[in-house]
């Protein structure tokens, strides 16, 4: 099979057969096709395109490049993802609540890169093991009922060098290549059922609506043709989640919340991610569900878990902030109408919190607060948030904190939370 002759039906826009994307991941990934030849097949689909039969077959290529993980758990197994924003620290939450309602939750997270954060530098702010193997993660959720760890070197290494290369030629925002990037890690696990969570607007990867219900039908349409339960809600990201954005206090954040003190985007966000999981799986409905997690959050019966989940693997489940701290004041009274999210994730990367490359030192203590969101009103002088930074000039990063905020005379209706529902 000669690599051109696929780069030429891709552009012609004819479809790739099953075998004919095997072998374009298997030769590209043992070294046998040099680089400029796979870009240009990148190139070729970035313009033409992948149905979705496409999409599930080279999912499916990238995934039997490594191992899969074959957990010995009872059901319903299940598992989540998110495709990253500000303040997003719904998995730390999520995961124990699920296991206090019955399910099994083997969850594999990331590390942060570019103006998002990760789940799995925010766990490794508390000090604790976050790299697990299969039979460790198998360990801990019978313990637990539930597991965060990192997603290993075995799984995937296809997407690995792809997504390089993706990087390196623009090709990044291809909905079929997301998609197939993402599966190629989640269905390597062997869960019943998965829900994604598609983040939408400023502080997000997906800007627009339109986008993001692209990419959110594409990952269950995808993880259904490969046998999965699977379903989405695209969910506001145009201002932060929760009150906090960075690694320690994400956690801190999470560790209150799970005691009952949370604030209502983080409830709801986390509460319909399981009413989808409930209904998913069987269990009953939607709005059984979602209840059911709501129950379990305000009278916080799953912070023992989490505490105890956390001290198990070597952490301190609410984590020093090593930082100092200032408060920033809203310049002018009226009405928060807009925030720029990737101003703000750029922010926590700038004060060493994130990563512009992978590999980069992470600072844990930093980061930012929010104290008002979109449709508040606020006072002249009043305290709208806070930055927590270890150096650098605080009256610059004042002003860029608030060069997000856009201040209105007119009241500003706050922004619907869960855009869109798919199961």
């Amino acid at each position: 099979m000669l690599f051109k002759e696929l780069i030429k039906k891709k552009r012609d826009g004819g479809k790739l057969t099953k075998e004919e994307i095997s072998f374009a991941v298997n030769s590209y990934t043992a070294g046998q096709t040099p680089d400029y030849q796979m870009a240009a097949l990148l190139m070729a689909v970035f313009f033409r395109g992948l149905d979705w039969e496409e999409t599930l077959n080279l999912t499916e290529a990238m995934l039997k490049s490594g191992k899969e993980v074959n957990l010995k758990l009872p059901p319903p197994l299940v598992d989540k993802h998110s495709t990253g924003g500000i303040g997003d620290k719904v998995s730390i939450v999520l995961a124990p609540v699920l296991a206090e309602m019955g399910f099994r939750a083997p969850l594999l997270a990331g590390r942060a890169l570019g103006f998002t954060g990760g789940t799995i530098d925010k766990l490794e702010s508390t000090g604790m093991k976050v790299e697990l193997s299969p039979e460790e993660i198998e360990e801990v959720v019978k313990k637990f009922g539930f597991s965060i760890s990192a997603q290993t070197e075995e799984v995937a290494p296809a997407d690995r060098k792809i997504y390089a290369l993706r990087d390196a030629t623009a090709t990044v925002e291809s909905i079929p290549l997301i998609v197939s990037s993402i599966l190629s890690k989640k269905l390597a696990v062997n869960t019943e059922g998965i829900v994604f969570d598609v983040k939408v607007g400023t502080g997000a990867f997906m800007k627009t609506m339109e986008r993001a219900k692209e990419l959110a039908e594409g990952l269950v349409e995808v993880s259904r043709l490969y046998g999965k339960k699977a379903g989405a809600l695209i969910t506001e990201m145009s201002q932060p989640l929760g009150i906090y954005a960075g690694n320690s206090l994400e956690v801190r954040e999470s560790y209150e919340a799970l005691s009952g003190k949370i604030s209502p985007d983080l409830l709801e966000v986390v509460s319909s991610l399981a009413g989808a999981l409930y209904r998913l799986t069987g269990r009953g409905s939607f709005e059984e569900g979602r209840a059911e997690a709501e129950r379990v959050i305000r009278e916080g019966r799953a912070l023992k878990r989490f505490e105890e989940w956390v001290e198990y693997l070597g952490g301190n489940p609410y984590p020093e902030v090593k930082a100092e701290k200032v408060e920033v004041r809203a310049p002018e009274e009226g009405f928060i109408s807009s925030i720029d999210g990737e101003k703000l994730g750029w922010l926590v990367v700038e004060l060493g919190g994130g990563r512009k490359r992978a590999g980069e030192e992470i600072d844990y203590s930093v980061g930012l607060a929010f104290f008002k969101k979109i449709g508040d009103r606020v006072e002249i002088g009043e305290v709208i948030g806070e930055i927590y930074f270890n150096g650098g000039d605080r009256e610059k990063l004042v002003r860029k904190y608030l060069s997000a905020f856009t201040f209105s005379r007119e009241s500003c209706p706050r922004p619907e939370l869960i855009k869109e529902t798919i199961l």
